[in-house]
C-alpha cells in the first residue's frame, strides 16, 4: 500500500571546474551559472520559477500526506502526489540538461541574481535624437526605438564592482534631487525670515553637491538626472548565499592558503623544474 509521494529524484551539486565567489555585505554567494544574454536570461527565470514552485507544491503534497487523518484520504493525496513527482522528475531532467544542474539541489537555499553588466539607455525626446544623429561619430544602432520611445545608449557598465557602484552612485543623486526638491517647498513656504535664511542655506549646499555628483555620472557614463533611462541586463549571475558554516569553511581555506603562502616565501629557493608544468584548476 502506497502510503506517500516519492520524493523528486535528487541530484549532487553544481560541478564546473572552479568555484566563484561573490562578496554580497557580510555575506558570500556562490556562482551557479552566469548568463550573457537578455533572452535566455528571462528564459531562465521563468523555468526556474515555474519548477520551483512545482517543486514547493509537491513539498506541501507530502506535509499533507503525513498528516492525513485516514488511509482513504492518504492513499489519494499519495495518488496525486506520484503524477506530480513523475511529472516534475521528467521537466527537472530537461532543465538540468540546459542549465546544468537540477532544481531541488536550491530549492531550500536563499538564491539571488547578480547583475555583472548593464546597458544604459537615456530616454531621449525627437529633437535630441536628431541632434544625436547629427554627430559625426553616430552609429544608427546606438539609437533604438521602443515602446514608443526614443532610447539612446550612452554606456556599458561591465564587472560587479562597477555595475555596484553606478548603483550605489545613481540612488544618491536621486536622494540629493529629492531633498532639493523637498527644500525648495520649504522655502516657498516658509514665512519666517531666520528660517528662510537657514533653508535657502541648506538647498545651496544640496544644489550644489547635486550639480557636482550629476557632472562626474554624466562624464563617467553618460548619465544625467535631466533624463529618465532604462537600463538593460547584459550579464547576470545566478548565486545563492552561503550559510554560516559554509562561510566558516571558505575562511579556513583562504587563511591556510595565505599561512602556505607565508612559508613558501620564507623556504629556500630552488630552480624551478625544466619539465613543462600542468596547469591545475580547483574542482568543487
Amino acid at each position: 500500500m502506497t502510503t506517500a509521494a516519492e520524493t523528486p529524484a535528487t541530484a549532487e551539486a553544481p560541478k564546473g571546474p572552479v568555484i566563484e565567489l561573490i562578496p554580497l555585505g557580510n555575506n558570500l554567494g556562490r556562482v551557479v551559472l552566469t548568463i550573457a544574454n537578455p533572452v535566455s536570461l528571462a528564459r531562465f527565470q521563468q523555468e526556474y520559477g515555474t519548477l520551483l514552485q512545482q517543486f514547493q507544491r509537491i513539498q506541501q503534497l507530502q506535509a499533507r500526506i503525513q498528516s492525513a487523518l485516514t488511509t482513504v484520504e492518504r492513499e489519494a493525496l499519495a495518488k496525486v502526489g506520484e503524477s506530480e513527482v513523475k511529472d516534475f522528475n521528467e521537466k527537472d531532467a530537461v532543465f538540468a540538461k540546459v542549465w546544468n544542474f537540477n532544481v531541488p539541489v536550491l530549492a531550500n537555499r536563499q538564491t539571488t541574481f547578480i547583475n555583472t553588466a548593464l546597458r544604459l539607455f537615456a530616454v531621449v525626446s525627437d529633437e535630441e535624437a536628431g541632434k544625436a544623429r547629427a554627430a559625426k561619430d553616430f552609429k544608427e544602432e546606438q539609437l533604438v526605438k521602443r515602446d514608443g520611445k526614443n532610447l539612446l545608449h550612452t554606456a556599458d557598465i561591465r564587472g560587479f564592482e562597477f555595475v555596484v557602484q553606478f548603483d550605489q552612485f545613481a540612488k544618491v543623486l536621486q536622494a540629493r534631487r529629492d531633498a532639493f526638491v523637498q527644500l525648495t517647498q520649504l522655502l516657498a513656504n516658509a514665512k519666517d525670515e531666520e528660517q528662510k535664511k537657514n533653508i535657502q542655506k541648506q538647498l545651496d549646499e544640496t544644489r550644489g553637491l547635486l550639480e557636482k555628483g550629476n557632472e562626474e555620472m554624466a562624464k563617467s557614463v553618460g548619465y544625467s538626472i535631466t533624463h529618465n533611462y532604462e537600463v538593460e541586463v547584459l550579464e547576470s549571475k545566478f548565486v545563492f548565499l552561503l550559510n554560516q558554516e559554509e562561510v566558516n569553511q571558505v575562511s579556513s581555506l583562504f587563511a591556510n592558503a595565505q599561512q602556505q603562502q607565508a612559508a613558501g616565501a620564507d623556504a629556500p629557493k630552488a630552480d624551478a623544474p625544466k619539465a613543462e608544468a600542468k596547469k591545475v584548476e580547483a574542482k568543487k
